[in-house]
């Protein structure tokens, strides 16, 4: 695996294609932290992890509003993608994620990094849990 900064979000790590996506909808496993949605797929390449960021228009309206609440997931999502790189290291699989959010809350950046945490650290279990 090519060496990347640590805290970095390269775009090899955002997950793009309508057939990616559709999948990952279609066949993913839910993780909930409210007022967030985690949906996630095993895939093939090993030790990868991709992710995507979804802030639904009827629940902000105003695009303004929406693109705040993405940069606060991603950038809550680069300072503790630590948890899932760590736990994929070393597995044959990687994995491919959604965190959409589920509710009209209006987010500050703890919050939102403290249910991103939670998310992703429930992820690292199940990925234990598949490796056994």
């Amino acid at each position: 695996m090519p060496q990347t900064k640590q805290y970095g979000f390269p775009k090899s790590e955002h997950l793009v294609g309508k057939k990616n996506i559709a999948s990952l909808y279609a066949k993913g496993n839910k993780l909930s932290e409210s007022p967030l949605l985690l949906i996630y797929i095993f895939t093939d390449a090993a030790e990868s992890a991709k992710v995507l960021f979804s802030v639904p228009k009827r629940h902000f309206r105003h695009a303004s509003a929406r693109n705040r609440y993405k940069r606060l997931l991603r950038e809550a999502y680069r300072l503790n993608k630590s948890i899932i790189t760590e736990s994929l290291s070393g597995r044959p699989f990687g994995i491919d994620m959604a965190i959409t959010v589920t509710d009209t809350e209006v987010p500050n950046f703890v919050s939102t990094e403290r249910n991103i945490i939670g998310l992703l650290t429930a992820l690292a279990a199940k990925i234990y849990e598949k490796d056994i």
